[in-house]
This record gives structure tokens, sequence and C-alpha cells, in this order.
């Protein structure tokens, strides 16, 4: 069973990704800001990780490049979602090391078929 983190501020997104991925069958973890993120990856090894741009403290792009500097971490899927819908947001989330990204608000299903796309590209099973 492939391990998820997510990693967003929003109680309600957080929730709302946990229901689905539990659902699939996944084991969730959940975060509420970067730093928890950080310790949480470096903790319990996740095979991916859902990470929202906009957070206090430490934002999106300084967690993901935070999880590519750490050995431990640096080769797990990670998923961006932004609220931004311009180019520069696409680009800054691959640029700080993101696998993909999703603009919010988002569709559910397609958060988790790009989910299962990265678990899949990565070598893990769903």
């Amino acid at each position: 069973m492939a391990r998820i983190l997510i990693i967003d501020d929003d109680a309600g997104v957080r929730a709302l990704l946990a229901a689905v991925f539990s659902e699939a069958k996944y084991e969730v973890l959940e975060a509420q800001d970067g730093v928890q993120g950080l310790a949480a990856a470096k903790l319990n090894a996740p095979d991916a990780v859902v990470l929202d741009v906009d957070m206090p403290g430490l934002n999106g792009y300084e967690v993901c490049q935070g999880l590519r500097a750490d050995p431990a971490t640096h080769t797990v899927p990670i998923l961006m979602l932004t609220g931004t819908t311009d180019l520069n947001g696409a680009i800054n989330c691959m640029s700080s090391g993101a696998d993909d990204h999703i603009t919010k608000p988002f569709d559910i299903d397609e958060v988790a078929a790009r989910v299962q796309a990265l678990l899949l590209r990565s070598g893990q099973k769903e």
C-alpha cells in the first residue's frame, strides 16, 4: 500500500484529499504546514507528496526544495497544488523540483489520477 503525504494549511482540502486517497486504499499522512511536512516526510518515508504552494511560514516551493535536497526524500514524486493560473506558477512549481502540478480549484478525480500516475512512474504499486 502506497503512503501519500498531504501538506496543506487548509484543513478542508486535507480532509477531502485524505478521504479520497483512503478510499482508494492508500495510507494517508497529513501535515498542516511546511515545517510539519518536512518532518513527516523524513520520519515516514512517503511514496508521494501532495503539496500546497501557498502556506504560511515555509511555502510549497521551499518545502519542495527541502524534499529534493534531503537524500531520504529526493526521489519522492511531488504533485504541487497552486492557485496561480499563469505560466509563472507552473514554471515555479517545476523549477522547485515538483514532478507535476495542478491548479486550484481542482477536480478531485484528476488529482487522484495524477498521483496514481506519479506512483506508477516511480515504480510504486497502487
